[in-house]
């Protein structure tokens, strides 16, 4: 059987082609035809690359779990490992003697994908950096000592029409003499450059679409060699006659000396497996919702894209819907228990599907992406709200009774509750943002189709919750001002906020926690059970409830999910903990159940590490979700604490197992793909998908679906789909791969040569003793190695000029490790290290120690360093670190250079902003300025084209507001922001750009642009050559001469 595949990354010599399709290396004649198999093995490969003579292909696999680099026999064999840098790695490129291998790494660089280039020889250990600065690509003079690079070369189709300062561009010596220049200079993304002959080639989109392009090596006589107007041309490569490019899914041939491109026709003799219909246990982790059914004995599940119903403990589960060619989301159960209602995407838009008594109903309209759903009292009715911040109030057998209760133009709906039905009135509560900083709760009555909102929009109130009596309704809100004071600066903060609210419905009831209501007992008597009334008030007046609003008597903190029973309320609690990082799967750590008894006054702690939880209807059981188990339990059931972990009625613990989603790849991807392209039309942030026919987009790629074979192909697509946008920040991140070996790689902390036969310790990174995570091992107590030192062998296996001590360190990441060691001309001795997983933070905090030395010594002290590596919590935390010492200095630079962006530059600017407007002199201590932390004198920004997304605002803003002169190159240049939370059926998260950023003096501008530098300085590959950072030297003279221009510190005179 042959198909025809998803074919990319190719690479040819001579008559030959090695690509990329089904995640293994095949083999095929650049006339085309049936293409041979090469690898088979446990992990993905990409970007093989032949070697000059054609015998050997260097490809990238994950073999061993790190992106990292491998040769074999072009004609199929064993593969050998070359690296061992555990970086993300890949080879683009030879020595013009082929002796060794060039890849573009971001080993040991402080930030992720700052590649720089590195040789690795076929044999032998001894790798070599090249001097030149970042660079993905490289091509040499075919006759001569000329090279050519290209940088921020990444493919171009993932950002269509990118004009940002991080453009790919090329630079070529053209002598060989270290000199480079930019080669053309075109309003495009170029990549992969290619002397060929007299000319070099290259890619770009310049004219609005990726073709194959070339010029003389001084930069004239620009001419288009192929005419791509559907998919981009990307990655191309080539033997020094021909050129080989992927454009779709397809590979073309392009021949040099008839200028012509012809697509090589392959099909693959493939079964292609990873397209079979298998069967998944249903994870945890990977449960988008639990329902529990009204009287708590069975479960509604969303797992994989299916809908499932099961008993706790007995029976089977069933499946609900079709398999893998739509996608069932938000399952609940009816009001009456005895029917389900879902969200469903077989119409190709959002519909819902209600299924009772064996019967399937498809209900379709103009939805929108529905966000929550919840089924009325009766069955007469379901409440829904979606992504256009709309409630829905629609009438299950009467379609022209749906209604649009309300809107908001500041957020999501955020809480829905059907309530009581009071003197014939059937209410329905939800929380709605009321301005940008306020929410309030309102009360819909359905008989008068009329809102109320409870209280003055003053707060943030969310979630309201009725008791199944209909006494009351709770709420959380953030209304508590309690300030707790910062540990490092002279300030307060309100981390702890949230306050739990009630409100008797009863005009004529007393609160619940007012004891000098309550019956009268004895000392030893039983807590008095609260009112068992089932039925709540005879009336209800909407507009005196936020007269009766008090509070529960416990303290304000961090709460969520405030839900009452008929004797209780629970709700989350979480502990003040740091804020996380920007990890797409970090799973979250949890908070304390707890539960408030309304008659004994107590809290309780239910369950710890708690993610969610729900209530049945009846109020009578609770279902939770841990990091480990789903538990189904009465609600005043408490933790034995026995660690019984076995499923069944006992422990309340339900068997996942129980349930297999079947799931058939290929629908699963079409699906996946459809539904990613709704996501974008639906929450791009301008309606109009900025001129693009978003129609045609879906219609153009969709049909290259069915050529997919893995599920790294469907990510490519995707990718590709997307960029059409030529907008900022719309990714696809994660998702169901299939498993591959995970061995990590371990690192010493240190630069390492080869010295004959030995490895000698060249240079110990610098970083904190007291954070193994950012110190070098080798520099521990006890161990206490310096440069000049010798490694002989790693876990009493040796190392030379064959074998590496990093070859010796795989699966050795966050592991102790024995060191042969040799000083001079001592003994060897035995030292045992604990290898890093990751050498990243410690080569960051060495580059941040050696720039703020450099500060230092060009200014003769007097202007401080500060870096910033991103605008999330990380680089608030280094800001304010550096901060501390660096404010009271005459001067400042601010190094915002490869700042990953985030949402704290407004913050971290409120800061530099400040004005000294005077001092506090004493007679014993060192004056201190008004107010507290306000910088003394003048400052610069130093940025670059890796500064991006909040560290493009935070450039842009520190040049508009006149803080001083921006330094470096033009950003990155996208500030359509996002807020990831859209994940498709195989937890991949995809993102829409839905915020956009206007500036007062430039508009839209800087999306797609960048922030312009008052001062632009180019550091060029000549001055990597000479280890010089001229960036940061420009910077400090600019600071210095403002210092000394005008001197900030004042003369305080006579105290007399």
């Amino acid at each position: 059987m042959t198909v025809k595949g998803y074919y990319r990354h190719p690479t040819v010599n001579r008559e030959q082609i090695v690509f990329v399709s089904e995640d293994d290396l095949w083999t095929v004649s650049i006339d085309g035809g049936n293409a041979h198999r090469l690898t088979a093995n446990p992990g993905m490969e990409a970007y093989p690359s032949f070697s000059l003579d054609g015998k050997n292909v260097a490809f990238v696999g994950r073999d061993e779990g790190q992106l990292d680099v491998y040769v074999m026999p072009a004609a199929g064999g064993p593969a050998r490992r070359l690296t061992h840098f555990g970086a993300d790695t890949r080879p683009v490129g030879w020595r013009k003697d082929g002796s060794a291998l060039i890849v573009t790494s971001d080993y040991q660089q402080p930030f992720i994908a700052w590649g720089h280039l590195w040789e690795i020889p076929l044999e032998g250990a001894a790798v070599a950096k090249l001097l030149w600065g970042p660079a993905q690509g490289i091509s040499f003079r075919p006759r001569g000592n000329g090279v050519v690079i290209s940088r921020n070369s990444f493919d171009p189709a993932r950002w269509k029409r990118y004009r940002g300062g991080r453009a790919g561009s090329v630079w070529v010596d053209r002598d060989g003499d270290g000199r480079f220049d930019v080669l053309v200079r075109l309003a495009g993304n170029m990549a992969n450059p290619i002397w060929l002959g007299s000319r070099i080639y290259f890619l770009s989109d310049h004219e609005g679409v990726g073709n194959l392009y070339s010029v003389t090596p001084d930069g004239a006589d620009l001419t288009r060699h192929t005419n791509h107007q559907d998919f981009y041309a990307r990655f191309a490569s080539s033997d020094g006659r021909r050129i080989v490019y992927q454009s779709g899914a397809d590979l073309y041939l392009y021949e040099p000396q008839s200028n012509k491109s012809r697509r090589v026709p392959i099909t693959l003799p493939s079964a292609r497996p990873q397209r079979n219909r298998r069967f998944v246990p249903a994870a945890l982790k990977k449960i988008e919702s639990v329902s529990l059914q009204s009287a708590g004995h069975s479960l509604g599940l969303v797992f994989r894209g299916g809908a499932f119903s099961m008993p706790l403990w007995e029976g089977a589960p069933t499946r609900h819907g079709p398999i893998s060619s739509a996608r069932q989301r938000l399952a609940g159960w009816l009001a009456d228990g005895d029917g389900l209602v879902m969200i469903t995407d077989e119409n190709g838009e959002d519909s819902i599907v209600i299924e009772d008594k064996g019967k399937r109903r498809v209900i379709t309209g103009d939805f929108g992406r529905i966000r929550s759903i919840h089924p009325g009292p009766g069955n007469e009715f379901l409440a829904l709200t979606n992504h256009r911040h709309e409630l829905l109030v629609l009438a299950i057998e009467n379609r022209s009774a749906t209604r649009l209760v309300h809107r908001s133009e500041y957020g999501w709906i955020s809480g829905v509750a059907w309530g009581p039905e009071i003197a014939g009135v059937r209410y329905l509560a939800f929380s709605a943002k009321t301005s940008r900083t306020t929410s309030n709760v309102f009360l819909y009555d359905m008989s008068r189709a009329e809102s109320h909102r409870i209280g003055e929009t003053v707060f943030e109130d969310w979630g309201p919750s009725f008791d199944p009596a209909g006494r009351y309704l709770s709420f959380l809100s953030v209304r508590s001002f309690e300030p707790i004071r910062d540990q490092h600066f002279h300030d307060y903060g309100f981390p702890r906020g949230v306050l739990a609210m009630l409100i008797p419905l009863d005009a004529g009831s007393p609160s619940p926690f007012a004891t000098a209501h309550r019956v009268p007992r004895p000392p030893g008597a039983p807590t008095a059970e609260p009112d068992s009334g089932e039925s709540g008030p005879k009336s209800l007046e909407p507009e005196t409830l936020a007269a009766r609003v008090v509070a529960f008597p416990f303290p304000a903190g961090d709460y969520s999910s405030l839900r009452l029973t008929r004797d209780k309320a629970f709700y989350l609690s979480r502990p003040l903990e740091r804020a996380t990082g920007f990890a797409v799967e970090e799973a979250p750590i949890g908070a304390k159940l707890e539960s408030w008894d309304l008659a004994s006054d107590k809290v309780e702690t239910v369950a710890e590490g708690v993610i969610d939880y729900t209530l049945s209807a009846d109020g009578r059981a609770l279902a939770f979700r841990t990091q480990r188990q789903l538990r189904v339990v009465p609600v005043a059931w408490k933790d034995d604490r026995s660690g019984n972990d076995k499923a069944g009625r006992e422990t309340g613990i339900v068997d996942l197992e129980r349930i297999r989603a079947e799931i058939q790849p290929g629908a699963e991807w079409r699906q996946m793909f459809l539904e990613a392209w709704r996501l974008q039309r639906q929450h791009y942030w301008s309606e109009t998908m900025g001129g693009i026919d978003w129609e045609e987009v879906r219609d153009r790629y969709l049909p290259l679906i069915e050529r997919v074979a893995t599920r790294a192909e469907f990510s490519d697509l995707l990718w590709e789909m997307q960029g059409e946008l030529g907008t900022s920040h719309a990714y696809e991140l994660g998702g169901d791969y299939r498993p591959v070996p995970v061995w990590s790689q371990g690192h010493l902390g240190a630069d390492l040569v080869l010295d004959r036969t030995t490895w000698r310790i060249e240079h110990l990174p610098q970083g904190d003793s007291w954070d193994k995570t950012q110190a070098s091992p080798l520099a521990a107590p006890g161990v206490e190695l310096r440069p000049g030192d010798r490694i002989m062998a790693v876990d009493h296996q040796p190392v030379d000029a064959v074998v590496s001590p990093n070859a010796r360190l795989v699966e050795r990441g966050g592991r102790p490790v024995a060191l042969t060691v040799r000083r001079g001309r001592e003994k060897a001795k035995e030292v045992v290290v604990e290898a890093l997983a990751s050498e990243r933070l410690l080569r960051y905090r060495d580059w941040v120690n050696g720039n703020r030395e450099m500060v230092r010594d060009l200014s003769g002290g007097r202007s401080g360093y500060i870096h910033i590596p991103d605008m999330g919590p990380e680089g608030f935390a280094e800001f304010h670190r550096s901060w501390k010492e660096e404010v009271d200095r005459d001067g400042l630079v601010i190094d915002v250079r490869f700042n990953r962006g985030g949402n704290v530059s407004h913050l971290l600017l409120e800061k530099l902003l400040r004005e000294r407007v005077g001092f506090r002199v004493t007679r014993w201590r060192a004056v201190y300025p008004i107010p507290d932390d306000s910088p003394l004198g003048p400052m610069v920004c130093v940025t670059n084209e890796m500064a991006g997304s909040d560290g493009d605002i935070f450039s842009h803003v520190f040049k508009m507001r006149g803080l001083g002169p921006l330094i470096g190159t033009r950003t990155w240049g996208g500030v359509i922001g996002i807020w990831p939370q859209q994940s498709l059926v195989d937890g991949t998260l995809t993102t829409q750009p839905e915020f956009h950023t206007w500036f007062n003096d430039l508009g839209y501008a800087i999306e797609n642009y960048g922030a312009t530098p008052d001062i632009e300085v180019v550091d060029l590959p000549d001055d990597y050559a000479r280890g010089e950072d001229r960036q940061l030297t420009v910077a400090v003279a600019e600071v210095v001469a403002r210092i000394e221009a005008h001197p900030p510190t004042p003369d305080f005179g006579d105290r007399r």
